[in-house]
């Protein structure tokens, strides 16, 4: 975010007490007064919403660089499976920066975020909410994506540790990739901590793939935050 939230958190306050304000004005202030507090409480507003729409650039521009990045590894043309594709936004992605469609399919377990992304690309992508440990066996593609679901904590009710279900989640990929998996990972090497992910060491991560699948390569120069690792089917 642009802004602190301490400087937003003041920010709706003052905004709040400006409403106040012109409430009383009208009645005991002369026109000019009101006027004058209008003009302020619009500032107020447009440094609110200008920081809203710089932290939407900002994300979105971290998030299409992150998706070249995907892309970067996958032959041209090829179809894939978005395990953990949120809002699906990985297609819509592809469309624009490629102006051309690709073979999609995005699941996801949660129910809120395929609803969103239905309703934001009016139900032109393919997303499904879908528990992927009980994903049908013939649901396959050539390539299988993971952009950073395996990094968040998840809950204990799926009775698997955060390392489990990293494994777990990657295994099923592979079951469902005709050629190859490309997931991304936050990277223990990053200078930036998020609570609410996991801060993966990626010499741990290629040592444990090497010993459970074919060729796997992992590619940490693109930034200190993430790392990529790449599993290629015979």
């Amino acid at each position: 975010m642009t802004l602190s939230k301490q400087t937003l958190d003041h920010l709706l306050e003052a905004e709040g007490s400006m409403r106040a304000a012109i409430k009383s004005a009208a009645v005991n202030e002369k026109p000019v007064v009101v006027k004058q507090f209008a003009e302020i409480l619009v500032k107020l507003e447009q440094t609110k919403k200008i920081d809203e729409i710089i932290d939407m650039i900002e994300n979105r521009e971290e998030q299409w660089n992150t998706y070249r990045t995907v892309v970067g590894f996958i032959p041209e043309g090829e179809s894939i499976l978005d395990f953990g594709c949120a809002r699906g936004d990985f297609e819509r992605f592809y469309k624009t920066e490629y102006n051309e469609s690709i073979e999609y399919i995005g699941i996801d377990m949660n129910k809120q975020l395929i609803e969103a992304g239905l309703k934001v690309y009016n139900n032109e992508v393919d997303i499904r909410c879908i528990d992927w440990f009980n994903l049908e066996s013939n649901i396959k593609k050539d390539w299988c994506i993971n952009v950073g679901s395996c990094d968040l904590r998840y809950d204990a009710n799926l009775k698997l540790d955060d390392n489990e279900y990293m494994h777990s989640t990657l295994k099923k990929m592979y079951q469902h990739a005709n050629k190859g998996i490309v997931a991304i990972f936050a990277s223990d090497q990053s200078k930036t901590n998020d609570d609410g992910l996991i801060n993966r060491n990626a010499g741990d991560i290629l040592n444990w793939a090497q010993t459970k699948f074919g060729t796997v390569a992992l590619d940490h120069t693109i930034s200190s935050d993430v790392f990529v690792l790449i599993i290629y089917k015979k």
